[in-house]
């Protein structure tokens, strides 16, 4: 144990010895430093273009004395140093010293506008943007990396670098000229490489709220242009589907340009100004749609003006115009459309109309800072004002920022959002109440269909009613007489859904009274064409009636229904008008002996006019032939070829057997039927 200690206090001495010889790491500024120098220091600048000898322009020589050329600082556009809106060409300057032994070097310009090319000891190393004989100018906003030299050397050297550099006329007025950024650097090639991609990083945030709002519109707007798909008649659902999809596709083109410089300046200010027309000509229609205003010629005078403002925004292109006339050219024109929505909000807000308040406010915000921000812009290129900064400025939403016009339009959107659910749920209530009522319709016209009580010992009946809705418009009714005979009625009401099935409730009753004075089809016919006459909301109604007696003698009356098929013959029957036409119609009587075993066939239109998929009626000759199936397999038989009308079948056989019972006891059970039908009618 004694020794083990000592062995430990012997090693600790040891230690404490040899640490006083151990050095601690220091970290030096001076000689620590990465081997990256900035370039937006001075350079020598000189406006105008350089003479050319040989293909080499003789301001990027080496030799080339520059020392009577003015000083500028790069990283500042030369607008802000002493040459405001000057435009064409310029040229920089600059020598960058390598010590002995460095490595290759690379140089990292930042953007300048318009477009620029760089030689290296008079060596052209590359460039950005577009240069003339381009007439549109298409400046590259992105960081250039360029090599400098492409290997060490044992001894220092100095390397002479010059910009040739072009700056449109369209934008002098406004924007700067030359070095637009700061940010210039030349060093090690792999460290600014990772500095370009650091920079294309940071740029590609900054448009990360226009990035995101442009896919959140886009799939919203395909959402809702799929709900007017679905619901046709809401046209609110199109005209918001545009607009969003509008914006979304504008959003897409402002990234397209700012990142990767695509499409050109003029071309895109084309594209963006039809987005924008499309965009307040489809909020112009959304807002008359939701408010049921009439469009009239004032907003059809916007529409054309709207019309016309992408041609208008491009004036500057050929030169017709200055970029600042051409804007406020575009802008006086989008205003109408800009104020005329807004005003029928106001008016719809003053007059209580709930859906006009709730977008008013988000309206306001959004189009009049739009209009707000392009009046600011057209000022400044005008050169009236200068641009404030915090227009620019995006507010922060950790870890990322958002323009405030992305912002507001965010607001509009789920305004527009809300607005559209609420008035979705209000349809909604809508259509549960109305289904509720067709299902009421539905049952009564159930009750109205003739019953066990309604048949006849001398004659076979079948009837298959199939509305094509859930109510329908066609109608038939059979009556038993009180000799044996029966009544038989079909019709059919021009029209679908609930006016038609209330005006079939109508005729029903009529019918059953009618009958209780008398079976004669042709007194029938004129007394139902007067009671519609002024009351069918201007359709008609066809109708047929025909009456069957105990010996078997048809009589048959028509009001321009289908004549009905006798063992596959079609009857002869005079045509005449539909009921509710014209008043005071006569119609002709047709008589014909059945024989026992003989079979008729009533039909509505909807048979003969099921259609296939390819289009192919069903048709009078196919209807003969089903005419000696059953009422059942004649139904079936147009619904599979393709329903497109109700449809009604009635087929009756005369069986050549006399009704029993005597005469008093079916005039009473006649008028019970009448007093019950017109009690359920």
């Amino acid at each position: 144990m004694r020794i083990g200690n000592a062995l430990r206090h012997l090693a600790a001495l040891l230690l404490a010895l040899c640490a006083g010889s151990l050095a601690a790491q220091t970290f030096d500024l001076d000689r620590g430093r990465e081997p990256v120098a900035s370039l937006d220091g001075l350079w020598r600048f000189q406006p105008g273009d350089s003479p050319v000898h040989n293909g080499v322009p003789d301001w990027a020589a080496p030799g080339f004395d520059d020392s009577e050329w003015p000083l500028l600082r790069g990283g500042r556009p030369w607008s802000s140093q002493g040459y405001p809106g000057m435009s064409g060409y310029a040229w920089y300057r600059c020598q960058i010293r390598i010590p002995a032994g460095e490595g290759p070097v690379s140089l990292l310009f930042a953007p300048l506008m318009s477009g620029f090319t760089v030689y290296v000891d008079s060596h052209m190393a590359g460039g950005a943007g577009t240069m003339p004989p381009t007439s549109t100018p298409n400046p590259s906003l992105r960081y250039l990396l360029l090599p400098l030299t492409a290997q060490a050397s044992p001894s220092p050297r100095t390397v002479h670098v010059a910009l040739r550099v072009w700056h449109s006329p369209m934008w002098a007025g406004y924007v700067g000229g030359g070095f637009y950024w700061p940010g210039s650097v030349a060093g090690d090639p792999a460290l600014l490489a990772a500095e370009k991609q650091h920079t294309d990083n940071l740029r590609y945030v900054r448009f990360v709220d226009q990035y995101a709002y442009s896919i959140a519109s886009g799939l919203i707007g395909i959402a809702i242009l799929w709900l007017f798909l679905i619901r046709p008649v809401d046209r609110e659902y199109l005209w918001f589907a545009i607009l969003v999809l509008a914006q979304c596709a504008d959003c897409a083109f402002f990234i397209a340009k700012e990142v990767w410089a695509i499409p050109p300046p003029p071309v895109f200010d084309f594209i963006d100004g039809v987005f924008n027309a499309t965009v307040f000509a489809a909020y112009l229609f959304f807002v008359t749609r939701v408010l049921q205003a009439p469009i009239g010629r004032r907003a059809t005078a916007v529409i054309l003006l709207l019309a016309a403002t992408p041609f208008c925004a491009v004036l500057y292109w050929p030169g017709w115009a200055s970029p600042a006339t051409s804007a406020a050219l575009q802008l006086s024109l989008l205003m109408p459309a800009i104020l005329w929505p807004i005003y029928l909000l106001v008016q719809g807000a003053l007059r209580g109309n709930r859906d006009a308040r709730l977008l008013l406010l988000p309206t306001l915000a959004a189009s009049g800072y739009y209009a707000f921000d392009n009046l600011v812009m057209l000022l400044t290129q005008a050169g009236l004002v200068t641009r404030p900064e915090w227009i620019d400025r995006p507010l922060p939403l950790p870890p990322f920022a958002i323009r405030i016009q992305t912002a507001l339009y965010l607001v509009f959107l789920l305004a527009m959002l809300l607005f559209l659910i609420r008035r979705f749920t209000r349809g909604r209530q809508r259509e549960e109440r109305m289904a509720g009522e067709f299902e009421a319709a539905r049952q009564v016209q159930q009750m109205l269909l003739p019953d066990e009580l309604d048949q006849c010992a001398g004659f076979r009946v079948e009837s298959i009613y199939r509305p094509a809705d859930q109510v329908g418009g066609d109608f038939f009714q059979q009556i038993a007489d009180s000799d044996g005979g029966m009544l038989i009625v079909v019709g059919d009401v021009s029209g679908k859904g609930l006016p038609a099935a209330m005006i079939v409730s109508v005729l029903v009753g009529a019918i059953r009274a009618e009958a209780a004075h008398g079976v004669d089809p042709a007194a029938l016919l004129r007394s139902l064409n007067e009671r519609l006459i002024g009351r069918s909301q201007g359709g008609f109604v066809t109708c047929l009636a025909a009456h069957l007696s105990a010996g078997g003698l048809l009589t048959v009356a028509n009001a321009g229904h289908l004549p009905p098929y006798l063992n596959l013959q079609e009857i002869g029957v005079p045509g005449a008008l539909p009921l509710g036409l014209v008043p005071r119609v006569d119609y002709d009587l047709t008589s014909t002996q059945l024989a026992p075993g003989d079979r008729l066939t009533f039909l509505s239109d909807g048979v003969v006019e099921a259609q296939s998929r390819d289009g192919e009626l069903l048709g009078f000759e196919r209807a003969r032939i089903l005419s000696r199936e059953s009422a059942a397999a004649i139904a079936r038989a147009a619904q599979e070829f393709g329903q497109q009308d109700d449809i009604t079948v009635v087929t009756v056989e005369f069986m050549g057997i006399p009704c029993e019972g005597p005469a008093e006891t079916r005039i009473d059970e006649s008028s019970e039927h009448v007093a019950r039908d017109a009690t359920r009618a």
